[in-house]
């Protein structure tokens, strides 16, 4: 997982005592850094009433929803918890590891839905509020694309839909099948909304007014539906497109899918 903001790395006396090399030697987001720092985890002992890796976190997030991800530096960091940014170094090596770590926490706050009810139920409900969460914190919104999401919160919602679709008699195959598309179908809406492809009302009136100066000899169509083209908000978009994926999704009829 490769991340383009500043890589910040404190200074090897600071850093975290890794007994497994791997935690060197992998690139921070990869399966492979994932694996090995799950194990430093179970190892290590939390200090009482010291730092932890949850306030480092969550501080983290609440800096970035505040003044944007380019502010979220260690020593920023440090100030904004009131601790010396060099105590952070035993739980995060790098900027790079925050950034990966923050998204999870992120990723906690989503309330799964409830496994009673059909599939599609369980399956709109989860994805609107993967949208809720993500609507909360736009600035880490892009880093949800650097990479696979495998820390212990993203493994969590994972483990909760695959195993609501597979209760509810869908193939193994098929079953993740579903699942990554709707979850691709959250994060995109969401990049795009983040990303300023999100239009208010004034910029739909504009763009309506664009398409209707068009020439109705070269662009017909765009010219005569310029006010349909523009009417929909993106929370309208979002749930048509939601509906629609999952009245499809229900007619796969493929390797015992339910119908």
């Amino acid at each position: 997982m490769t991340l383009q903001p500043e890589a910040e790395a404190g200074p090897a006396s600071a850093r975290p005592q890794q007994a497994d090399p791997s935690l060197r030697s992998a690139e921070p987001g990869s399966p492979a850094w994932w694996q090995a720092r799950y194990a430093e985890r179970d190892r290590r002992r939390p200090r009482q009433g010291g730092l932890t890796l949850d306030r480092i976190t969550a501080g983290a997030l609440e800096l970035a929803d505040r003044e944007g991800l380019e502010a979220l530096t260690m020593r920023r960091l440090g100030d904004h918890l009131q601790v010396r940014h060099t105590s952070l170094y035993r739980h995060i090596a790098s900027r790079e590891e925050l950034l990966i770590e923050t998204v999870d926490h992120m990723l906690g706050e989503i309330r799964l839905p409830s496994l009673d009810g059909d599939w599609r139920a369980g399956l709109e409900q989860g994805a609107w509020e993967f949208r809720r969460v993500l609507a909360a914190h736009p600035a880490v919104v892009p880093l949800l694309t650097t990479g696979q999401l495998l820390g212990p919160n993203a493994l969590r919602a994972r483990e909760h839909a695959l195993g609501q679709l597979l209760a509810h008699g869908w193939a193994p195959r098929s079953a993740v099948h579903v699942y990554l598309t709707v979850t691709h179908f959250v994060i995109g809406a969401a990049v795009l909304d983040s990303g300023g492809a999100a239009r208010t009302a004034g910029q739909r009136a504009a763009m309506a007014e664009l398409f209707a100066s068009l020439s109705p000899s070269t662009h017909p169509v765009v010219h005569r539906h310029a006010e349909l083209l523009n009417s929909l908000d993106p929370e309208t978009e979002f749930e048509f497109g939601l509906r629609t994926l999952l009245h499809g999704l229900g007619h796969l009829g493929a390797e015992g899918a339910p119908a």
